[in-house]
């Protein structure tokens, strides 16, 4: 049993913390930089620092004059994004990237330039993820005009009656002069502009444009579109960079964001949105993000990656995560036959994933989750160690209530606030990275509760508390923080959220339906998923 639990707080020392967290801090403001920013409250805007960053004229590239099929719509500004239309009802949107295209293969960089078109491999991921959507049911379809979408659309919705809507705001980001170049000869042609599209991205300018900031306002002209369909279930296929700045665009989140969220080809996903009278905006959940149609690279070890890895799994199914008893510190119950089963797909599917090192909850339905992905590692023995800062929110008297029973009604005056459960998790998050920081620790696994998940995601985003709200994460569900360079050399990525592709048939249906109102009622307990 390759395998030991420890109990008590981090075993980080704290000289040994002192040492690495400024070369941490250091590490982020290079790569954050003059052009970088940090984000604050949710709704609100970019508020990095003021700094101006060259344009491609003072990098000695000629501006000209860039004209193609897209010119004459007049899309591309470089203006704030609009704010998402409000909604009466709640809507689901799924939003899936193409499959691998001939310029994916060949290395190209494609843009919006309409010349590559679905490999075998690509079509092939289309159609697993047109099982993943198998009992889908969507009102609406939105689809790029570019054929690499298109041709994903067609497999993906081939069952459907219902005729696809194209937008030329969904099409790829706008890269002009770079499309078509493969990427080592836009580094040699471009240089210093190459390397600001590569550090600074959304200061990139390119033929007097700026791609990233025009591709964020755009994105929002398409939820316009989008948002105001009577659809209550609409399924949107495009490409990477837009479906990401779908995301940060509905979420309030700046063009810095660019290359946070991870989209691979043919993943999905699933963005809910909730009246919310009285606001500017609808309330907004991202049920799932990154669903991959095939088995991740993350799932397995890579011999020869610099890049660390940090797997956050929620715990498995209880009796009372199954009914909807909000739960908080409470350590009552062990596992249900259901829970059982979620943990032995989380073990099959991570078995070709070496683990260094599992932190978990203090708690029984933690542990039990963690335990057996540390007792199979085979490479060397894992300790389990259990981390206090980890432990689940305190809800007062609400804990051992049932959520149906509590809507409407603000969380009780001794529970912890937010603010709180992000001071400790962030200090636990800081102390996890920097011990992977000094040991080379290329996968740790953390096993915890919703709540706390959340938290530590927007540690990884530098996210303001109230964002805690934003995640969606299910019992058994993996998300998956990677920093590709290590995490003393830049800021980690988000490579997806609430993953269940490996639960099967025991993951939840992709769209909304009758019978999942009260699940989304739920919502409103305590305004985030992870009171269960």
């Amino acid at each position: 049993m390759n395998m030991k639990v420890v109990k008590g707080t981090t075993t980080t020392t704290v000289s040994a913390s002192a040492r690495v967290r400024p070369q941490l801090a250091a590490a982020r403001s290079r790569l954050l930089g003059p052009c970088g920013g940090n984000r604050g409250g949710r709704g609100g805007r970019d508020k990095a620092r003021s700094f101006v960053c060259r344009p491609a004229a003072a990098l000695g590239v000629e501006k000209e004059k860039w004209e193609d099929e897209f010119t004459d719509l007049e899309d591309r500004k470089n203006k704030e994004p609009m704010a998402l239309p409000q909604i009466l009802k709640r809507k689901r949107v799924i939003l899936v990237r193409h499959g691998q295209s001939t310029w994916n293969a060949e290395g190209k960089m494609q843009g919006s330039s309409n010349n590559s078109e679905l490999t075998k491999k690509g079509s092939e991921q289309a159609k697993v993820t047109k099982a993943l959507l198998e009992n889908a049911k969507f009102d609406a379809t939105f689809v790029s005009p570019l054929k690499r979408a298109q041709s994903t659309a067609e497999i993906v919705w081939s069952a459907s009656k219902v005729k696809p809507e194209v937008l030329s705001s969904l099409r790829e980001i706008d890269l002009y002069s770079f499309q078509g170049l493969v990427k080592a000869e836009a580094e040699k042609e471009y240089g210093e502009v190459y390397k600001l599209w590569k550090k600074h991205p959304s200061q990139f300018e390119i033929d007097g444009h700026f791609p990233v900031r025009e591709l964020w306002f755009r994105a929002s002209t398409a939820w316009q579109n989008i948002l105001r369909s009577e659809a209550t279930n609409s399924l949107v296929v495009a490409h990477n960079a837009v479906n990401q700045a779908m995301i940060c665009s509905a979420t309030g989140l700046p063009p810095s964001y660019f290359r946070r969220f991870v989209q691979s080809n043919g993943a999905l996903t699933a963005i809910d949105f909730f009246p919310n009278l009285g606001k500017k905006a609808p309330k907004i959940v991202i049920d799932r993000m990154n669903q991959s149609p095939s088995r991740p690279s993350w799932s397995k070890t890579r011999e020869g990656s610099i890049s660390q890895k940090f797997v956050l799994i929620r715990h498995a199914a209880t009796d009372s995560t199954d009914n909807g008893t909000i739960l908080g510190t409470l350590d009552q119950e062990n596992l249900n036959k259901r829970g059982k089963k979620q943990v032995e797909k989380i073990n099959t599917f991570l078995k070709d994933l070496e683990v260094d090192k599992v932190f978990c909850s203090p708690t029984k339905r933690t542990v039990q989750t963690g335990y057996q992905l540390a007792k199979n590692q085979k490479h060397k023995e894992v300790e389990v160690k259990l981390e206090e800062r980890l432990s689940n929110i305190y809800l007062g008297e609400w804990q051992g209530k049932s959520a149906s029973t509590l809507r409407g009604q603000p969380p009780p005056k001794d529970a912890e606030s937010l603010n709180l459960l992000h001071e400790r998790t962030n200090e636990a998050w800081l102390d996890i990275v920097q011990q992977a920081a000094m040991d080379g620790s290329k996968c740790t696994v953390i096993v915890a509760h919703s709540a706390v998940i959340s938290a530590l995601i927007c540690s990884t985003l530098e996210l303001a508390p109230e964002y805690s709200s934003l995640f969606r994460l299910t019992p058994g569900s993996m998300s998956v923080v990677t920093f590709p360079e290590g995490v003393l050399n830049g800021p980690g990525n988000v490579i997806c959220t609430n993953f269940t592709t490996h639960l099967g048939s025991l993951a939840e249906g992709p769209t909304l339906d009758e019978e999942s109102e009260d699940l989304f009622k739920d919502f409103e307990t305590c305004d985030w998923d992870g009171c269960f």
